[in-house]
């Protein structure tokens, strides 16, 4: 794949072969790197702590037909950009369109984040997946300075740039701001919106709620892939993708039966029923000659998790039907005489 250099070029955009290296700054003129310190200042975050190489691939990935054809899509953007964007002129309408954005939506555990991983690797790029709550700060002002550190950090490195749980800082701006932590709020968007209008490399978002974005961001969002939940074709595979070849398995099992019969699970799901299946074989008073994972593991396994899934989204409120007056509990002394000084005071000012 050709490399982000050689995008921007095709974008017609300039190149600054000393901003590609590692831990070098964009040029910039004295006076717009001065006023820059004064906006922002530096993150203190350690940014390198959460850049890695990617290790999976495309084909570690199974997705949905109509999933897999816009990832698809996306790498094609790259692979002929001198094409599209050249000789064909795109670059003449879309001059402000300098970063390859692209935002992946759906339920979890359905592969958004390994994608993302599986297209770095495409790229022959690095990873840069920095989590949001080490990017957001209770001290004022820290917030932006992470933000902006974040895409300067991917920018040197040439790493694709990737928000997990994205939700979290492109949620909708507060438009009746009545104290210091709204108006903090909002200039985090904002500085997220500035930040990603002026970014001249790949950066992948994703997100379990994407009704809450800003609508500002997804006009922003050039690529906006669907990651839905594993068709039964799609379970079946997932099922036997993550059976290595030393396992043993018992006769009994049918990975086609698995995935017709449980619908509506996730491959995140699927992975973590095959290893408590293995578990559950391996701890079995047998001999270790004699023990297989069987088609009973399997089903056992997946049905606990959906279990668990159904009880982790569902609030249980029980009411309980009394009759006569119900005691309240006793408030400890020093309690019960702040709340008498209140009640106290309250009155008092009311007549007056």
């Amino acid at each position: 794949m050709p490399r982000l250099d050689k995008f921007l070029k095709a974008a017609g955009e300039p190149v600054d072969v000393d901003r590609r290296k590692p831990n070098s700054r964009p040029t910039t003129t004295q006076s717009e790197e001065q006023e820059e310190k004064d906006d922002y200042g530096q993150s203190k975050i350690d940014f390198s702590l959460y850049l890695r190489e990617a290790k999976y691939t495309l084909s570690d990935v199974i997705l949905p037909e109509r999933t897999k054809k816009q990832v698809d899509l996306i790498l094609a953007e790259l692979e002929y950009q001198d094409l599209i964007f050249q000789e064909w002129g795109m670059a003449e309408k879309h001059k402000l369109d300098k970063a390859l954005s692209v935002n992946f939506s759906g339920p979890p555990g359905t592969g958004k984040t390994l994608t993302a991983e599986a297209v770095a690797h495409a790229l022959n790029l690095k990873l840069l997946d920095v989590p949001y709550e080490q990017i957001e700060s209770k001290y004022v002002g820290e917030t932006p300075k992470n933000i902006r550190g974040t895409f300067e950090f991917a920018t040197e490195n040439n790493a694709v740039l990737f928000f997990d749980e994205a939700d979290s800082f492109l949620g909708k701006r507060l438009e009746n701001v009545t104290q210091a932590t709204d108006t903090a709020v909002n200039l985090t968007r904002s500085v997220m919106i500035k930040q990603l209008s002026a970014y001249e490399g790949i950066v992948i978002f994703a997100t379990n709620l994407i009704r809450n974005y800003d609508p500002a961001f997804m006009s922003r969002i050039r690529w906006k892939v669907q990651f839905d939940l594993p068709t039964e074709e799609a379970r079946e595979q997932i099922w036997q993708a993550q059976i290595p070849e030393k396992l043993p398995l018992d006769d009994s099992v049918d990975f086609s039966a698995l995935a017709k019969e449980f619908e509506e699970i996730s491959g995140r799901d699927i992975k973590n029923a095959v290893f408590q299946a293995v578990v559950a074989a391996a701890r079995e008073d047998k001999p270790k000659e004699e023990k297989r994972v069987n088609q009973s593991h399997f089903r056992e396994a997946i049905g606990e998790i959906i279990e668990a899934n159904k009880a982790a989204s569902q609030q249980t409120v029980t009411l309980t039907p009394v009759e006569g007056d119900v005691p309240l509990p006793q408030l400890p002394d020093s309690i019960e005489g702040s709340v008498q000084d209140s009640n106290e005071t309250e009155s008092g000012e009311n007549e007056r």
